[in-house]
């Protein structure tokens, strides 16, 4: 073999390792079966569905249909929990999503979670992205064992009827979180310490992050009156780097 050549196969390898290694999972769900909800290491939660779909991919020829009901028994969601506890509590992540059409004005929702112990504190918290007032993105923290629920509005809609990329960044170690809409962040919800306001305050106005223990995907509307959402996921990447993908079309 040409050395040349034999030179280049090699230097390309070392390219391809170093950026699997910070990869910690990813699925495109090619792998599961039509019409069945995805197993391990993926778990589902709530009343609502999750199951893989042809009709709808951004890649390939799959993705996870999700149909959601009114209220929080009635959510959808696909977690995973493998690749925690996290290095430096930390880590990045996008995903495809398809949103047919989104929560009304007043029903608050969330799409993307993690949660897990607050550290030297005697409860848990919840981290999340979704939206709230007219289809508004949001930030939002909930915390278990003490009673806090706060926000972060912005001005951004979620976009409806076609595909789009979600990226995020959740540090439970700085207390910080980040959402990128189609590779563009919205920095109206960057969240460093605190929000906009809280109600049962609890903490203060502080948003005091866990040590992650999992990561949800998917969709609940909390409140009733909303109807029935259904949306698409594909092409999901957990990784301990920002991951250079976005919708481009």
């Amino acid at each position: 073999m040409n050395k040349r050549f034999l030179m280049v196969i090699v230097f390309v390898s070392f390219l391809s390792c170093d950026e699997t290694n910070h990869v910690l999972y990813q699925d495109s769900f090619e792998k599961y079966t039509i019409g069945e909800t995805p197993n391990e290491p993926w778990e589902k939660t709530g009343k609502g569905v999750a199951i893989i779909d042809d009709t709808k991919s951004f890649s390939g020829s799959k993705s996870v249909h999700f149909v959601t009901g009114e209220g929080y028994q009635n959510r959808a969601f696909l977690g995973i929990d493998h690749i925690f506890p996290l290095k430096n509590n930390a880590y990045y992540g996008s995903l495809k999503m398809y949103v047919e059409e989104a929560s009304p004005d007043g029903v608050h929702w969330t799409m993307i979670q993690s949660s897990g112990k607050v550290a030297d504190e005697l409860y848990s918290s919840e981290i999340r992205y979704g939206g709230q007032h007219n289809k508004k993105l949001m930030a939002n923290y909930e915390t278990q064992g003490v009673k806090s629920d706060c926000w972060k509005h912005s001005q951004a809609k979620i976009p409806e009827g076609k595909w789009f990329t979600l990226q995020w960044y959740f540090n439970g170690n700085e207390d910080t979180m980040q959402l990128w809409l189609d590779d563009v962040l919205i920095e109206s919800i960057t969240v460093v310490d605190s929000g906009e306001g809280c109600v049962a305050n609890g903490t203060n106005g502080q948003w005091k992050f866990p040590i992650m223990e999992n990561v949800l995907l998917g969709w609940v509307d909390y409140q009733t009156g909303g109807g029935t959402r259904n949306i698409w996921i594909d092409d999901v990447i957990i990784s301990l780097e920002r991951i250079n993908q976005y919708v481009n079309q």
